[in-house]
């Protein structure tokens, strides 16, 4: 018999937290393969939830950090009452990510107490939020585990793969290593960025091809400034879409990643990774990617992880204290 179960999934705001709800999506299928699985989603992830073959329709959202933008939820859970959808999972923890499937009255709405969020959820999870990874944080709300059957996968377009290597100039009769110095969520999970110019300088030594990606003007003043000219380095910093992004990483030898959501997509497209943490825990937010196609950079230090923007010691030791030495070694195994 024919599933109609129809299920809205109230989508993480940043890139990795998104790639690694690629598992319950995932999960969510092989549990029912017919199941229609739509997205209530910002506008900047829509291509990465476009390379997601399990997801149906994407709700855009748009709703500045810190606003509740209480009309547009209100519009926005109107048209979504007509979908007629089963359940709901709310995947991040604030309250005003509730308040949609609780207008549209979905009659089953999964998710974390978060901010005291009872009755807008009805199916309610009470644990602490660094407890368990990320990912089974979100299994959880399905009952399930995560297994490598599971893992993030993006789906990639080959033609359009080599249409942005081509546009890129990517040459790949050598290495390529790219490295993603940047990190939104604050300079805790940053890698002094003088580090990196370090290891590029290192990697373009041994004739690898280096390449610089983020989206900072003042990360590409600073490297374009401390970088010695050299034809083996090449920024490419505020110079690509999140979809050529992610089709250049997919296109690389190695990545060089702080915890961030490029080390989350450079998984999902199955390219090797050395990811260097901070304030951050690689119990939470390791890469899911097989062991031996990653390294761990973690100083583990007694006042590790605190999960802070920025270093309440402001000594940022657990990420000063890593050499690009180190980091450069760790690459090597990989490569």
């Amino acid at each position: 018999m024919k599933s109609n179960k129809k299920v809205l999934i109230i989508a993480p705001s940043w890139i990795g937290d998104l790639i690694i709800a690629h598992s319950l999506f995932k999960e969510l299928k092989l549990k029912d393969k017919n199941v229609i699985i739509d997205l209530v989603i910002r506008s900047y992830l829509k291509p990465i939830a476009d390379m997601m073959p399990e997801i149906n329709k994407k709700h855009i959202l748009d709703i500045p950090h810190g606003s509740l933008g209480l009309l547009d939820r209100y519009y926005l859970s109107r048209k979504i009452k007509l979908e007629k959808y089963n359940q709901a999972f709310i995947l991040t923890n604030s309250f005003k990510a509730a308040i949609i499937p609780w207008l549209a009255k979905i009659p089953i709405r999964v998710g974390y107490v978060g901010e005291m969020r009872y009755g807008v959820i009805n199916k309610i999870h009470k644990e602490k939020r660094f407890e368990k990874s990320m990912v089974n944080r979100f299994l959880k709300l399905n009952e399930s585990i995560y297994q490598e059957s599971i893992a993030p996968k993006l789906s990639l377009n080959k033609e359009k793969l080599q249409k942005i290597i081509n546009k890129f100039g990517i040459e790949k009769n050598n290495k390529i290593i790219v490295l993603c110095p940047e990190a939104e969520y604050g300079e805790a999970k940053r890698w002094p960025i003088e580090k990196w110019c370090e290891l590029a300088i290192t990697f373009s030594k041994k004739n690898y091809k280096v390449y610089f990606l983020g989206k900072h003007e003042h990360t590409k003043s600073y490297i374009n400034k401390k970088i010695i000219k050299s034809p083996n380095i090449i920024s490419l910093i505020t110079k690509t879409s999140v979809e050529e992004a992610i089709y250049l990483l997919a296109s690389s030898n190695l990545v060089v990643t702080n915890d961030s959501g490029l080390m989350h997509v450079a998984a999902s497209v199955g390219t090797k990774i050395v990811a260097i943490f901070g304030s951050s825990s690689p119990q939470y937010t390791a890469p899911l990617l097989k062991e031996r196609d990653h390294k761990i950079m973690y100083s583990n230090l007694s006042c590790s992880p605190c999960f802070k923007r920025t270093c309440p010691l402001k000594h940022l030791n657990c990420l000063t204290s890593i050499s690009s030495e180190e980091v450069a070694t760790k690459a090597s195994h990989l490569l």
